[in-house]
């Protein structure tokens, strides 16, 4: 039986091993195109349009990962396209326990394929990101080695790259400076790289495509004690408006809403964190 299509909140079943690579194409594509709809001041109807694409692709993602008739490399590739759809869905619905179940099966699809060689980058970058949102505002005692297990599993999904060409379009790279700067330098946060980090990162030719490189940049200046820089990138970020160029247009278009909320509260108060951690909200 082919594999069969699905429309948004719809399902499917069965499988056709000779057609993946083709309906994998198609899910990528649907995914991509999700901010097709964006504009600077998100509407509801490039919200919605934005939320049928992620679950349709998620759904597609799924079928893939469930053919068995596929290889497990295959089935890896989907397994980093479901991930990443129920990770940048998680708040998506239709219930919160729907979202939660996508990210639980995203969690368990990713342990997989990071235990597969060679390993999908994308699956070390999206199992890392998974385990850092759960444990997010709890590092504990009992937790002191997770940042480091993270920026290892960072690093891996950079494989090598360096910063700002790193195959996740700098996902991975934003995420190990994040956690370098909000993890306690007893479990491995060290400022002073993440500012290197992005500081290189910013020379690249695709930096200004994603917003949120401004904004983790702006982030590492201020926790540097340069707020007037980190005040100056999110102006400048502001100046440049809506990229272009990549996938990421409804995610920019979001976070130039932060990147205004991030400005303002630096404006008023410069030597006050205005918030990194919450989306200055």
């Amino acid at each position: 039986m082919p594999l069969v299509t699905p429309s948004p909140g719809g399902g499917a079943s069965g499988c056709d091993g000779a057609r993946f690579a083709d309906e994998l194409a198609t899910a990528r594509a649907v995914y991509a195109n999700r901010g097709a709809e964006a504009t600077v001041d998100l509407a509801p109807a490039a919200r919605a349009w934005f939320r049928d694409r992620v679950l349709d692709a998620y759904e597609r993602a799924q079928l893939l990962v469930d053919c068995p008739a596929a290889p497990e490399h295959q089935r890896d590739e989907a397994r980093a396209l479901l991930a990443e759809a129920a990770f940048n869905g998680r708040d998506l619905g239709p219930s919160a326990d729907a979202a939660r179940a996508r990210v639980e099966r995203a969690l368990v699809e990713t342990e997989r394929c990071v235990s597969h060689e060679p390993t999908v980058a994308a699956c070390h970058l999206w199992h890392a990101c998974i385990v850092g949102a759960r444990a997010e505002g709890s590092w504990n005692p009992m937790q002191l080695g997770l940042p480091r297990r993270l920026l290892a599993e960072l690093r891996a999904a950079r494989a090598g790259a360096s910063p700002g060409t790193d195959p996740s379009a700098s996902k991975a790279m934003r995420a190990e400076a994040t956690v370098l700067m909000r993890a306690p330098g007893i479990a491995g946060g060290d400022t002073g790289a993440a500012l290197r980090l992005m500081e290189e990162a910013s020379r690249s030719p695709g930096f200004s495509c994603t917003v949120d490189n401004r904004l983790v940049y702006a982030e590492a200046l201020a926790r540097s004690f340069v707020p007037a820089r980190a005040l100056a990138e999110l102006r400048s970020a502001l100046a440049y408006g809506l990229p272009a160029c990549g996938d990421d247009r409804y995610e920019n278009a979001v976070d130039l809403a932060e990147v205004a909320r991030c400005a303002a509260r630096l404006e008023a108060r410069p030597d006050a964190d205005p918030g990194w951690s919450d989306d200055c909200e």
